[in-house]
């Protein structure tokens, strides 16, 4: 990479938060801004697998989907430094938070329910959203918020735009 173009980074930076709350949205433009690669955690698996989230997690089922973020996860300190956008599930595991807190740095997208169930039922392809009722849903994003909370930095992103959420981040990383 030319010297113009070296990142800004020289630590993974992992984006956490519930689904809906931005991340890979906002992953582009950190990792832009940051002059760094940007990856979807998700999309690496969709890719591995050959089959979309929604089909592993109706074959397979969730542990399934969780086993394969755990050895991504393994793997990233063999790569260079990236913007990672993470699964909103993958946090439940002490296993994904202590790899993730050793390879880099945890930053929680913190995103009112309001907001999130509003995003979420605009969109398709979330099996999640799609197998359960929204109480379901609402209970997940409850019992998660203990987990999303260990970040190092958390960003509260209701109010904000994509671009300002990852100026903030930027903002922080520099603090």
């Amino acid at each position: 990479m030319p010297e113009y173009m070296k990142s800004e980074i020289s630590s993974n930076i992992f984006l956490t938060g519930f689904m809906g709350a931005g991340k890979s949205t906002v992953g582009k433009l950190l990792a832009a801004r940051l002059k760094s690669p940007f990856v979807d955690i998700d999309e690496m698996i969709v890719q591995r697998e050959g089959r979309t989230i929604a089909k592993i997690f109706a074959t397979n089922g969730e542990g399934c989907f969780r086993d394969c973020e755990t050895a991504i996860l393994k793997e990233l300190s063999k790569q260079p430094v990236a913007v990672y956008a993470t699964g909103g599930g993958i946090v439940e595991r002490d296993v994904n938070r202590n790899l993730m807190k050793n390879i880099g740095r945890v930053i929680y997208l913190k995103t009112d329910w309001a907001t999130l169930k509003n995003r979420l039922a605009q969109s398709v392809d979330r099996p999640l959203v799609d197998s359960k009722g929204w109480d379901e849903v609402k209970d997940l994003w409850v019992n998660r918020q203990p987990f999303y909370a260990e970040a190092d930095i958390v960003i509260e992103t209701d109010g904000l735009t994509p671009l300002e959420v990852a100026q903030k981040i930027a903002l922080g990383l520099k603090a």
